[in-house]
């Protein structure tokens, strides 16, 4: 019972002592005056009180311990001596101390009637002592009222309710967490009970009896009967049952539940159950998920052009997709090694080298292309990329990858870059016919040179003729004769250049001076077409990055286009300019102006398609040769005709990193 209850009592120890005591007190009639008999039964009474194995307290009203028994008093680590004449309160703890007052008073208010109650003890050491109390009042022989208590030590008792009790808590919390509750179920009378985590699951309130026709109810309509059918026979059969069903909640929902139980047999050999239900809910929409996640990655598989492909410790292949059927995987792989099925590995050993090693470190690979067949016997490129697998041990199990036929890609990659080719011979071509068109402006460009050697020659033989010899003015002579011959060397120089079949030489390059080389090549040509040329260069003009020579072509290109476009102009001068500047978006602009007979609207649209001329006598290259080249340097080739009179072309050229930074 617990503290702040109290009861009454019937026949106990209190009453026992009661009798002890009322023999002890209550004086004989004087017609029996037998004093040694009173003495001799106060005695036997005392052995009694004393030595029972029961703990006794006596209290006056003001609840002073007028009398306790020695064994009373050393259950509680006293002598009996140390707590007479105190109050009986200094043994319980402070917060029940009201409680025991209230105790006392109520026996004292009921004379001759038992209470008991339970309560704690305070020993004296600090520890506790668990007691069911029964006291009564009773009156003395001078009519004082005095309350006999009598304990039972019950702290075995209490510390067990209170592990049952943590355990029941304990199981009640794992159940909870574990979304499992337990249940009985009594087949020949239908008795079911249930624990607090079985009633959340099936959202039943605690209060009432868990009843079939409710269960039945609760599971959903396509599984009850096989809920039926399984129970039936379990309880006909006296045997254990586990499945898995559905439960239609109130609000629709569904719940997954799996009820495990276990037969056995009463008294009466009637059988029962004890057993376990679970809510799986969560369980089951994982796998559904996980279902479904394979399900989308299954597709994704197979549907897709590539193959995926598993090998073992030995790197040998082991398994390739289920839907590997096309012409492009390669056949009869499984039990060879990458190296095994590529024609090229004794052509490449180095790449084989590296892709072995990265093998035997058990380190991920990527993108590794090699040469193979299909199931045809054609060749094919592949490109396969992989990870390593382990065991939970960290035990190397091979590998798993994919690998693609990049035969389309590779190939082509090969027409780009046979196209390139292709370009690059044709701009040579371009190159040396335009070298041919300039062979009178070359001719100028060295023979003006050439006749100042001869001249400053003849000059220099003069002076040393003198007498004396003017060698001042000869060596005058001879310096002139070395920057004439270093003009005409530059001349030839650039010829060369571009006459010459070379890679394509990226470098930063200065535009003002690629335009300055560009003209002097072409001086003669504008010369004998009575062409002046006017050049607005910007002196702050940052450095481009570029080939000098194919730069040059397309400079040269535009300027005779612009000296043959004022061919049929003579109302007016025949002007070429030619200007450059930067740009606010991080590029160089050079543009080249004439004054010509302009482009139509007609031909605008189709200036830099191959083949398109507006010459009698054109092939229709030079423009789209001169826009693959702006091109390939990351800039843009664009034509516009002019407010009044020919036309502008303006290239635009990405700056140099350096120079940008």
């Amino acid at each position: 019972m617990k503290p702040g209850r109290a009861a009454t009592f019937g026949k106990s120890a209190a009453q026992f002592l009661v009798g002890c005591v009322r023999q002890t007190v209550t004086p004989k009639p004087r017609s029996e005056p037998d004093g040694d008999d009173l003495l001799e039964a106060v005695k036997q009474w005392q052995q009694v009180f004393e030595h029972t194995p029961v703990m006794y307290f006596m209290v006056d009203p003001a609840g002073t311990v007028i009398n306790v028994n020695t064994f009373g008093a050393a259950q509680l680590g006293y002598a009996a001596a140390e707590l007479i004449g105190r109050s009986v309160l200094n043994v319980f703890f402070e917060e029940d101390r009201d409680f025991v007052r209230a105790c006392v008073t109520l026996c004292l208010e009921t004379v001759d009637q038992s209470h008991t109650w339970e309560i704690r003890k305070i020993r004296k050491d600090g520890s506790v002592l668990w007691v069911r109390e029964n006291a009564k009042t009773m009156l003395r022989g001078d009519g004082g009222p005095i309350v006999l208590i009598a304990c039972e030590n019950i702290t075995e008792r209490k510390e067990a309710e209170n592990a049952l009790r943590q355990s029941e808590a304990y199981l009640a919390q794992a159940q909870e967490l574990s979304h499992t509750g337990s249940f009985g179920w009594k087949a020949a009378t239908r008795e079911i009970t249930w624990s607090k985590e079985t009633y959340r699951i099936f959202q039943c309130d605690e209060g009432s009896k868990p009843k079939i026709p409710f269960m039945l109810q609760r599971i959903h309509p396509d599984d009850r009967l096989a809920v039926q059918q399984t129970t039936a026979r379990a309880a006909r059969e006296g045997k254990d049952y586990d499945h898995e069903y559905r439960l239609v909640m109130p609000d629709g929902s569904i719940k997954y539940v799996r009820a495990v139980a276990r037969a056995m047999r009463d008294s009466n050999g009637c059988v029962e159950f004890v057993g376990s239900v679970t809510d799986i809910t969560a369980t089951k929409e994982a796998e559904r998920r996980l279902r479904a996640s394979e399900q989308r990655f299954r597709d994704y598989a197979e549907t897709a052009s590539d193959w995926f492909w598993e090998t073992g410790p030995d790197h040998r292949v082991t398994q390739i997709s289920e839907h590997s059927d096309t012409m492009t995987a390669p056949a009869g792989l499984i039990g060879l090694t990458r190296w095994d099925i590529a024609p090229d590995a004794d052509l490449e050993p180095e790449k084989w080298q590296q892709h072995r090693a990265a093998l035997d470190a058990h380190v991920p690979f990527r993108d590794l292309v090699y040469r193979s067949k299909d199931r045809s016997g054609q060749p094919i490129y592949v490109r396969s990329s992989g990870k390593p697998f382990f065991d939970a041990d960290g035990a190397f199990l091979g590998y798993r990858g994919v690998c693609t036929d990049v035969t389309a890609a590779i190939r082509a990659n090969q027409a780009e870059d046979a196209l390139r080719r292709a370009q690059a011979e044709l701009a040579h071509v371009t190159r040396v016919t335009t070298l041919g068109e300039l062979t009178a402006s070359i001719a100028h460009e060295i023979n003006q040179p050439l006749a100042a050697v001869i001249a400053n020659a003849d000059a220099c033989l003069a002076w040393l003729q003198r007498s004396p010899p003017d060698l001042k003015a000869a060596r005058r002579s001879v310096e002139w004769i070395v920057e004439d011959g270093t003009r005409a060397s530059d001349v030839i120089r650039r010829v060369r250049a571009l006459a010459k079949r070379s890679d394509i030489d990226m470098a930063p390059l200065d535009a003002n001076v690629v335009v300055r080389e560009s003209v002097a090549l072409v001086q003669r040509e504008m010369a004998s077409h009575s062409v002046s040329v006017r050049m607005e260069l910007s002196s702050a003009l940052p450095k481009i990055f570029g080939d000098r020579i194919q730069l040059q072509q397309v400079l040269i290109n535009l300027i005779m286009n612009g000296i043959e476009a004022m061919e049929e102009v003579h109302d007016r001068p025949r002007e070429l300019a030619i200007r450059s500047a930067a740009s606010g978006d991080g590029a160089a602009l050079v543009s080249v102006s004439d004054c010509g007979v302009g482009i139509s609207e007609q031909a605008i649209d189709r200036l830099f398609t191959p083949f398109f001329t507006t010459k009698s006598t054109g092939m229709g290259m030079g423009l789209s040769i001169c826009r693959s080249i702006i091109e390939a340097h990351g800039g843009r080739l664009s034509a516009a005709p002019n407010q009044e009179h020919g036309a502008t072309f303006q290239i635009t050229l990405p700056l140099h990193r350096e120079e940008t930074s």
